[in-house]
């Protein structure tokens, strides 16, 4: 029986369980049927109500039963009274009420247990996409670097400045040397930026006009024979700023490092000036 119905006809069987006896006890029965008014409900339509509901007819058959349930006597007919087949009809319907409100309860937590696993699984998944990054840096020169003519250079002397796009994160970063050692294997994204001038020297102004440089980032201080980021730019005349970047992607063991070299071709130096920056994420392994 669905509960609505149920509800119902436990409203019914309590209403003839209550109000038919004292009925009875005010006012005597007539002789052929009860009197009108005597009961707000009539006992023999609740019968029928509970009788015609699905589900008892097939327990009462299973219990050996015919699967017919024989209609109680009405008030004023002959045989068994109908107080207490009355009062033993809202014991069974609250039974029947009971079992079905704690069916109700067990899918609303099963649904509840539900929803929070789901819940759970999603964070898992929000917090596997967001992972923390290990290892990562970003420094700038502390002063102006010299480069000589001809000459290739390792560039040092890094600093961290105390504003939010400079930080560093995880071992590894020598500020002194330039050097930054993977302290994991894996991909590393690489990035720097260098601002630089020529500077012509006291002798030879008629040198040559043009200048070129090369930025490069190189693992273990071999450019030539281990994989290396390049760049290439030149100056036109004296005292010219130009900003030169170079950036990628190079795969690094542990313990292994990278470190921004300049390669001044030209025969006047150069001038890496303070502010130029140098970073790095591990991207994976």
């Amino acid at each position: 029986m669905r509960l609505p119905g149920l509800c119902l006809a436990l409203l019914c069987a309590a209403g003839t369980g209550t109000e038919a006896p004292r009925a009875a006890r005010e006012r005597p029965p007539a002789a052929g049927r009860g009197e009108p008014g005597a009961a707000r409900v009539d006992p023999r339509q609740a019968w029928m109500l509970l009788a015609g509901s699905p589900g008892r007819g097939s327990a009462e058959r299973g219990r050996g039963g015919s699967g017919a349930l024989p209609a109680p006597a009405g008030p004023g007919s002959p045989g068994t009274g109908a107080g207490p087949a009355a009062l033993a009809v809202p014991e069974e319907l609250l039974r029947e009420l009971q079992l079905l409100l704690r069916g109700t309860a067990k899918m609303c937590r099963t649904a509840r247990e539900g929803s929070k696993e789901e819940e759970n699984s999603k964070g898992s998944a929000q917090a596997g996409a967001q992972r923390r990054v290990e290892a990562a840096f970003h420094c700038q020169t502390r002063a102006d670097i010299a480069v000589e003519q001809k000459t290739r250079q390792e560039l040092g002397l890094f600093y961290i400045p105390e504003r939010e796009e400079m930080f560093q994160r995880g071992p590894g970063l020598n500020l002194t040397s330039g050097q930054y050692t993977a302290p994991v294997a894996g991909f590393y994204s690489f990035s720097s930026t260098l601002h630089m001038a020529r500077r012509e020297p006291r002798r030879k102004r008629q040198g040559c006009r043009g200048s070129r440089m090369r930025v490069l980032i190189c693992v273990q201080s071999c450019c030539q024979h281990n994989s290396h980021l390049e760049s290439v730019a030149r100056l036109e005349s004296s005292g010219e700023l130009v900003t030169i970047s170079v950036t990628g992607t190079l795969y690094l063991q542990a313990g292994q490092y990278a470190s921004v070299f300049v390669d001044n071709t030209a025969g006047s130096p150069l001038t890496v000036q303070s502010g130029s920056d140098f970073s790095a994420v591990l991207l994976g392994v």
